[in-house]
């Protein structure tokens, strides 16, 4: 793949959320969720050595946790897309794409900060509902092709939020139930 130099130009979005990728942004979603809850229920347990933690590094480790969870998410979102567009002789960077990219990285960059900057100012009960709140925002814009069930887990995103910020324990369910979104997703959307 790498060899091909003639390459075509194309003028679509290249980086879509769609099949195979949604599925393993699902399952980073749910991997992550569940290394949320084992390093803060392993906080509170005795025989663990996570106990002599102090709660600021546990902070910075679930806030590594959810950077690690974007990050493999758009890599993988982007390696599938590289992979599906050159498998048909198109080039992966147009105008579109590096427009779409260049939003993705002004989405996301604020967002991470903002997400530490509520967590410096120990609202940490309102990261989740922030953090589905902006996702839900973020895929709501990256709705190219104007895709109802795009929307759709973009509203079960934003209707999450809501419900983990009434009620700050569900954030656990409310994330597995994302990431359910995002198998199904991918599993029912192939184009």
């Amino acid at each position: 793949m790498g060899k091909n130099r003639n390459l075509k130009h194309n003028s679509s979005q290249n980086f879509i959320l769609k099949g195979l990728n949604s599925i393993q942004v699902g399952l980073y979603i749910l991997l992550g969720s569940y290394l949320l809850k084992s390093s803060l229920q392993n906080f509170l347990s005795d025989s663990n050595p996570m106990m002599m933690m102090s709660i600021e590094i546990i902070e910075i480790i679930c806030l590594v946790i959810v950077a690690f969870v974007l990050l493999f998410s758009s890599l993988a979102i982007f390696f599938s897309s590289r992979r599906n567009t050159r498998k048909f002789g198109f080039k992966v960077w147009n105008e579109k794409s590096k427009k779409h990219f260049q939003t993705f990285l002004l989405l996301m960059l604020p967002g991470l900060f903002f997400l530490m900057m509520i967590k410096n100012q120990g609202y940490i009960t309102y990261t989740t509902p922030f953090f589905l709140i902006y996702l839900g925002g973020a895929m709501a814009l990256f709705n190219q092709k104007k895709k109802k069930e795009y929307y759709l887990l973009a509203a079960i995103s934003v209707l999450l939020s809501a419900l983990v910020f009434l009620i700050p324990t569900y954030w656990y369910s409310a994330l597995l139930i994302l990431g359910v979104g995002f198998l199904v997703y991918g599993s029912v959307v192939r184009k």
